[in-house]
């Protein structure tokens, strides 16, 4: 209440938080400061809180490494795709518009990096960090606790943060999360936002019981994301969920690296 702009208070202070080994217990309280004011279970974590925008910069620091290790190879492909990717793809890297992206090439071109990104995503829980198992644990159940009766809230708390706010962001601005070393060009821009929408609707299809097509105004949006209706999708996203949200020890996975708090 004190800062007019909660941004200048966050990273300070969540770097202090990582430092001294308190900011799962600090996330678990302002979040649940923040549930108290929540009155619907589809509006969870949806809003930029004090809580959301720690938890936001704590998947900045902590997920660097995760990030690259399971988007980079991708998004390098999409920034300088093969040759024969480029073939296959090349309406999707110069596209015209959205509309004719997907009314022209509907399934093979938008559909290959989006099933490239998802597979690389859903099979990454073993290198997602113990602190952000450890934050989404918390997250999960105490929006589990808040609205008890709604079984997919749990996985919504959840999804909101690793697909909304840290996968899709980084695949729309790879730059920003040092996955890409300069800004895309326009062209790779437009692709890489389809494959962000694509992958925050597929996100959070896991926490619904059915995919809601009538949910898009856009009848081509509707025949893309039918290609996505079969089980294994949501059971994916859904093991995905579980495994990033449980506190249950993991094996190592070589991939950890330091995390630097200090800077200048």
């Amino acid at each position: 209440e004190v800062c007019r702009d909660k941004y200048d208070a966050v990273l300070p202070l969540v770097r202090l938080l990582l430092h001294h080994h308190k900011l799962v217990p600090f996330v678990a309280a302002v979040a649940e400061l923040d549930l108290k004011d929540t009155q619907e279970a589809n509006t969870v974590f949806r809003g930029n809180s004090l809580a959301t925008r720690c938890v936001d910069e704590m998947m900045k620091i902590v997920g660097k490494h995760y990030l690259k290790v399971t988007l980079k190879p991708v998004i390098d492909e999409v920034g300088y795709p093969t040759e024969t990717v480029f073939r296959t793809l090349s309406p999707l890297v110069y596209p015209v518009s959205l509309i004719g992206i997907l009314l022209t090439a509907p399934s093979e071109n938008l559909r290959y990096y989006v099933d490239k990104v998802f597979r690389e995503i859903v099979r990454s829980s073993i290198s997602c960090p113990t602190l952000m198992c450890d934050v989404f644990y918390s997250l999960r159940h105490l929006a589990a606790k808040r609205f008890p009766n709604d079984p997919h809230v749990q996985y919504s708390a959840v999804s909101s943060f690793v697909f909304l706010r840290f996968f899709a962001v980084a695949v729309v601005s790879p730059h920003t999360f040092h996955l890409r070393p300069h800004h895309p060009d326009a062209q790779t821009c437009r692709t890489l936002t389809l494959i962000s929408k694509a992958i925050q609707t597929l996100g959070s299809w896991g926490s619904l019981t059915k995919s809601k097509l009538s949910s898009f105004k856009e009848t081509f949006m509707c025949e893309f994301f039918k290609t996505f209706q079969e089980g294994k999708f949501t059971e994916s996203v859904k093991k995905f969920l579980d495994d990033v949200s449980s506190t249950e020890s993991k094996e190592p996975s070589g991939l950890s690296e330091p995390v630097h708090l200090k800077e200048g």
